[in-house]
């Protein structure tokens, strides 16, 4: 077997570590440092078609896997980072649980066996569609809420509470309180219920 041919083969897949990235230029690109030589810029693999495209950056000192299916480390594809002593696999993370984690310690994670989805924002979560549907058993909200526009509810409304109002308050129906009925309160000498 020739030099050249053993070469090659030695540089069909090849581990590295990420010297530079282009991932602030918005290219998916990077050098890496494989055995002391540092490659050319680098695609890195991210999901990418015409259906749905991802792309999540690539940084500097990141341990990555290196193919180059002809042999010429300048002429690869990075195909995947590595988890290391300086990154390690996320906590929660197990053979029942995926876990996607960000720097700023957002974190989504499901569990097979528990059956949850779990969305842990570092800060603000915004969501903006045309329309959305909320299908559940049970709803709880722990927050102080605020609203925009008209709010309609089939069924009962329960409030523990106070309950202010700006406008006007309209009903078809009966008015109460802890002492009877308003709606069907009637004096003839201005005189307050008992």
């Amino acid at each position: 077997m020739s030099a050249e041919i053993l070469r090659r083969i030695n540089n069909l897949v090849q581990i590295g570590t990420v010297t530079e990235s282009k991932s602030a230029d918005g290219l998916a690109l990077a050098r890496v440092n494989v055995l002391g030589r540092v490659t050319d810029f680098l695609p890195v693999m991210q999901s990418a078609n015409s259906f749905k495209s991802h792309a999540a950056p690539i940084r500097a000192g990141e341990q990555v896997v290196v193919l180059s299916p002809y042999g010429d480390g300048d002429s690869g594809v990075i195909i995947g980072s590595l988890f290391n002593k300086g990154c390690k696999e996320p906590s929660d993370y197990s053979d029942t649980t995926e876990v996607l984690e960000y720097e700023d310690g957002t974190r989504i994670f499901y569990d097979t066996k528990d059956k949850v989805l779990t969305v842990d924002a570092a800060n603000a979560i915004t969501v903006k569609c045309k329309s959305a549907t909320l299908y559940a058993d049970t709803v709880d909200i722990s927050a102080t809420t605020s609203h925009i526009g008209n709010v309609s509810i089939d069924g009962s409304l329960d409030v523990s509470g106070d309950v202010s109002s700006g406008g006007n308050v309209v009903t078809a129906g009966t008015v109460t309180d802890s002492r009877g009925d308003l709606t069907n309160f009637s004096t003839t000498d201005g005189a307050s219920r008992a």
